[in-house]
């Protein structure tokens, strides 16, 4: 991220969560051993918790191999986080990667691998209503 923890892209990462019914929480920058190594955590119900570390990169291609390598000690802090923290129902840890060409990709780290997480169909998206066109005049 940047020294300013790159807001624009937490805050849209923030209102698609939220878009998705989860509530979520922003963790202030520093590390802290009580904190999860998170930029947010999003909660749906009790048995959901998503921690959520974000980063942004400029590089168009973009595969697990990749991401373990380039953020292989967020990776780490996350098995160490999912490690202490094993009786918690439903805790997920992500990095969500941010491209200004492909917006949000998301990787999901667990005990022993790196798995991307997939996007939603294009036919699971919600539709949303035509704006309507202005008349009288041309385009």
């Amino acid at each position: 991220m940047t020294s300013r923890r790159g807001t624009l892209i937490e805050d849209g990462a923030r209102e698609l969560l939220q878009v998705h019914g989860y509530t979520v929480r922003v963790i202030p920058s520093g590390f802290n051993k009580r904190l999860p190594p998170a930029h947010l955590v999003a909660s749906r119900g009790s048995d959901e918790t998503r921690c959520i570390k974000i980063r942004k990169i400029s590089h168009l291609s973009l595969t697990v191999d990749i991401v373990q390598g380039k953020y292989h000690l967020d990776i780490v802090q996350f098995r160490k986080h999912l490690a202490r923290h094993t009786g918690e129902p439903g805790l997920r840890c992500e990095i969500w990667i941010y491209s200004l060409y492909y917006g949000f990709r998301c990787f999901e780290i667990q005990k022993d691998i790196v798995r991307e997480i997939p996007k939603p169909a294009p036919d699971n998206l919600p539709v949303l209503p035509k704006s309507p066109v202005p008349s009288g005049g041309s385009a």
